[in-house]
């Protein structure tokens, strides 16, 4: 099933951020804290937020795109930062900082979910 005659030309940038987003994970980490922010801001908070924006934007506009895989591969990501986020179950301080993003064995899983997403 194809949802591309759906999508409102406005919304293609919905797209475009999310795999952006989705380049993000997937590159080296030390590239993209210096790439986005300078590293001047947390790349895990903000490049989660935008994830997370991005993706609810898009199923909330196109319910079908669930079954799209750039959404189920957001989905298990977003998942992923929600149980790491401060009311979630496995919050860490750490796992949210630059150098969280660089070593924390979830954003290794994170960014190999990404790369294996983009590689396909």
């Amino acid at each position: 099933m194809s949802i591309l005659g759906e999508i409102k030309e406005r919304d293609f940038g919905l797209f475009r951020e999310l795999y952006s987003v989705l380049a993000a994970f997937a590159d080296d980490p030390n590239s993209v804290i210096l790439r986005i922010g300078g590293g001047r801001i947390s790349i895990p908070v903000d490049q989660a937020n935008d994830l997370h924006n991005f993706y609810r934007a898009i199923v909330a506009n196109y319910p079908d795109a669930a079954d799209l895989q750039v959404i189920k591969v957001a989905s298990k990501i977003d998942k992923m930062l929600d149980d790491r986020s401060a009311d979630g179950e496995l919050f860490d301080p750490t796992f949210w900082k630059n150098s969280g993003f660089m070593r924390h064995p979830d954003w290794a899983d994170i960014r190999e979910l990404a790369r294996e997403f983009l590689i396909r």
